[in-house]
């Protein structure tokens, strides 16, 4: 009897967090329709939205990935760049929780943004917007700080052009 009931508790939370992981996914793909809040990306690009960015940055690396597997490297750029979104998605909502709890240490705040490279949203997006808007606009402005104007690194197979490497996103590019 009382493994029936726990087996019973433990599907419920199951379908709990798959439920609401389906929904997060689903407000982060209705966010990615929006143009980004990154004011940056607004000037180079006005009304860009993720989907448009991140859609840039992946015909690059397909692009560089080609140039690789041409020279008998293995072309790992695109993987690399779905694999480190997804490890600074993630990241993102712990840390912004966290400076959402230290509003006020102002000590405490400055050091974690620095050790973020100073990358956070503005203060109205991060402390008087709800949670899922402030991770989803951590999300934005950390894939624009990472992706936007990436450098890439030397392959000598290539002659030392740099490989992976990714430039800002233009009108065009964005499909306007």
């Amino acid at each position: 009897m009382c493994w029936k009931v726990m087996s019973k508790i433990m599907t419920i939370a199951v379908l709990g967090m798959i439920v609401g992981l389906v929904a997060l996914g689903g407000y982060f793909w209705y966010k990615s329709g929006q143009p980004m809040q990154v004011e940056e990306a607004q000037r180079r690009v006005p009304g860009i939205t993720f989907r448009d960015f991140w859609q840039s940055r992946v015909e690059q690396w397909q692009y560089w990935d080609g140039e690789l597997k041409n020279v008998g490297k293995n072309g790992a750029c695109e993987n690399s760049g779905y694999l480190f979104f997804a490890i600074r998605a993630v990241a993102s909502g712990p840390f912004v929780m966290d400076l959402r709890n230290h509003e006020k240490d102002e000590n405490y705040t400055r050091t974690l943004v620095n050790t973020n490279n100073g990358v956070v949203p503005p203060d109205e997006l991060l402390y008087e917007a709800s949670f899922l808007d402030a991770w989803w606009s951590m999300i934005e402005h950390s894939a624009w700080h990472q992706y936007a104007d990436n450098p890439g690194f030397p392959v000598k197979a290539l002659g030392q052009r740099r490989a992976c490497s990714t430039t800002y996103p233009t009108p065009a590019a964005s499909g306007e």
